[in-house]
């Protein structure tokens, strides 16, 4: 399920980005570049989103210890 998930999003997100270079009528380089910072714009806030969630439930688990 996480990977259709992933998979839909990924679509949808290139699919905005392709149509939003052809609007402003770049070329294939540019296409390529924009889908490339999109991603690892994506992945970064993934991974710090997923790094607060982690940190916040090893904190719980912690306070629960002791």
């Amino acid at each position: 399920m996480k990977r259709l998930l992933f998979l839909f999003f990924f679509v949808i997100s290139f699919g905005l980005q392709v149509t939003y270079a052809g609007f402003l009528n770049l070329g294939t380089a540019e296409i390529i570049m924009l889908l490339v910072v999109g991603f690892f714009t994506l992945a970064f806030v993934g991974v710090v989103l997923f790094l607060c969630l982690y940190l916040a439930k090893r904190v719980k688990t912690a306070k629960h210890e002791k």
